[in-house]
């Protein structure tokens, strides 16, 4: 016998979307089938998703405090990801959760498993876009961190060369590739659109959420603002960098050793022990008989 759960379900669903499109109808809002199939479905897609979630703002503002949507922006700062704002990215986290809580729920009238189930669903959708940001932004700021060495090198170059601040950073930006000649292009545009220079080179460090680039730009400022030669301040710190780099580098060498050591004692040194005494052990089990 069919479960009632299911068609109790669809049924809701089916009215809740007629009364939506009955509302939409009446406030002229409502897209004819004809204007739809004209249209890319790429752009459906978006133009979808950025109207859901833009009716799912006044939820946000209420279900999160202030510090979590500052924080939210800086992420998606550091991800890389500009067409998504902190409020919209909160909200698909939201929407994540309902969608995949209601497909839980489905299955889990249709399977007849546990209602719990679908609840634990619900976290594993509210937690698929953090997990996805989070991957971006490591990808792109271990990028970032492994291209700052030869930034900074080639930086300091081309100041010495007798090049200014823009051009040294359109130099390089031009150069460069990847997320950390995309910033440099970045910061060198707002620069020659009107920025200061201390606010280019700041935003390009926030959006970088980078410590070592941080840290470069302080010493860009500091060297600027001290009278202090650019790219001689560049190159002292690169090399600072370079130096601490190696250092880090041979303390997770002798931390692998002090790893590698309980390994090798389970599965190498362990193992051969038992296969050198196994003929004496053997041998003395049948003087015993």
């Amino acid at each position: 016998m069919v479960s009632a759960m299911p068609i109790a379900l669809f049924t809701a669903i089916a009215i809740v979307l007629a009364a939506v499109g009955i509302d939409l109808g009446r406030r002229n809002r409502f897209t004819p089938a004809s204007a739809i199939v004209r249209q890319a479905p790429s752009a459906i897609g978006a133009a979808a998703l950025s109207s859901g979630l833009k009716s799912l703002l006044p939820l946000v503002m209420v279900a999160f405090p202030e510090d979590v949507r500052v924080q939210t922006g800086r992420r998606l700062n550091w991800g890389g990801v500009e067409s998504v704002t902190a409020a919209e990215f909160l909200a698909l986290k939201l929407a994540a959760a309902a969608c995949i809580t209601v497909a839980g729920m489905l299955a889990v009238a249709m399977l007849g498993v546990p209602f719990m189930w679908s609840l634990l669903l619900a976290g594993v959708g509210y937690m698929l876009p953090d997990l996805w940001l989070q991957s971006r932004v490591s990808g792109r700021q271990k990028q970032i961190r492994r291209d700052m060495m030869e930034f900074a090198t080639l930086f300091a170059v081309v100041l010495r060369a007798g090049g200014d601040m823009y051009g040294a950073l359109q130099q390089v930006g031009r150069w460069f590739g990847g997320e950390m000649g995309r910033e440099v292009a970045r910061a060198a545009h707002d620069v020659a659109t009107g920025k200061r220079r201390s606010e280019a080179l700041m935003d390009m460090a926030d959006r970088c959420g980078v410590d070592e680039l941080t840290q470069l730009v302080q010493v860009i400022l500091q060297a600027g603002r001290y009278g202090t030669p650019i790219a001689d301040a560049v190159h002292q710190h690169a090399a600072q960098v370079r130096v601490m780099r190696r250092y880090a580098a041979e303390k997770l060498a002798n931390e692998a050793v002090v790893k590698m050591t309980l390994p090798m004692l389970l599965f190498l040194v362990g193992p051969l022990m038992v296969l050198l005494a196994y003929p004496g052990i053997q041998q003395f089990v049948k003087i015993l008989k």
